[in-house]
């Protein structure tokens, strides 16, 4: 474990079979992030905010950030089952789960399988349903400068994910996670069929949070989580897209923190 020149840890731990890397920072109950497709290995602003109620667990998945790429790692099954051998290492009774995206995707698979080791859940613009007559786009298709329009509805806070003048290190390491991104979400593209029969197997509180801007997942599809998940509640941030914890940082923890509260069944375990 190395300290960082910031407010959290870095290190790499091997975990189901492959060698990943884990951020760490704060103090107080266990949140664990996960990522989206291109967050993997970032320290962002969001955590930092977290941190100062939370302990944020955030590891690169595998294939992302400077993880491992396992030889067994080509399903979005194969990354969930993963999941439970990392929450098996961590060894907390519960933790909160925040997902981002593809992180959103990966933690309501993951609460449909182990409720019991889940406290709150927060799903932020997630991927994994598909909704008729609702058009997502193909990211696979677009150039980065599309992408980044589709994604944030301001392009400045871009540049921790997309800069605009890429070192060969960054080209490689976009590319790698756009590889392992296409092994897990190609066909079916960004969603798993089987999943909305399954999402009322969630018993834990759930907020869902969206961009009302996004245009890569269009709030219908937010809506289509909300409905799905027992309970769940929808909060809506009307200036931003597909990624409100870099859009509004601030604001998205402050949506959060509030959703996950102090009570009692936060002490930590």
């Amino acid at each position: 474990m190395r300290r960082t020149e910031s407010d959290h840890t870095e290190e790499y731990c091997e975990i189901g079979g492959a060698k990943i890397q884990l951020l760490k920072g704060g103090d107080g109950p266990p949140l664990l992030f996960l990522h989206g497709a291109m967050g993997g290995g970032l320290w962002l602003p969001c955590l930092a905010g977290l941190a100062k109620r939370f302990t944020v667990y955030a590891p690169a998945h595998p294939g992302f950030g400077r993880s491992e790429d396992p030889p067994w790692l080509d399903s979005m099954d194969d990354m969930v089952h993963y999941y439970l051998d990392f929450l098996d290492w961590l060894g907390r009774k519960k933790v909160h789960l925040v997902g981002l995206s593809l992180g959103g995707w990966i933690a309501a698979e993951l609460a449909t399988l182990c409720s019991h080791r889940i406290d709150r859940l927060v799903l932020g613009d997630s991927a994994g349903l598909r909704v008729d007559r609702v058009k997502v786009p193909d990211l696979f298709a677009m150039a980065p400068e599309e992408v980044v329009g589709h994604i944030f509805a301001k392009p400045e806070t871009a540049a921790a994910l997309y800069p605009a003048d890429p070192t060969p290190e960054q080209m490689e390491l976009m590319l790698r996670q756009r590889m392992t991104l296409a092994r897990l979400a190609w066909n079916p593209y960004l969603h798993n069929p089987k999943l909305p029969r399954r999402l009322g197997r969630i018993r834990v509180p759930t907020l869902v949070v969206w961009g009302a801007q996004d245009k890569l997942f269009p709030l219908e599809i937010g809506k289509a989580w909300e409905q799905a998940i027992p309970g769940a509640r929808l909060a809506v941030r009307d200036d931003c897209a597909h990624v409100p914890p870099f859009d509004d940082p601030e604001a998205f923890v402050r949506t959060v923190s509030g959703f996950l509260g102090p009570g009692p069944r936060n002490k930590r375990s």
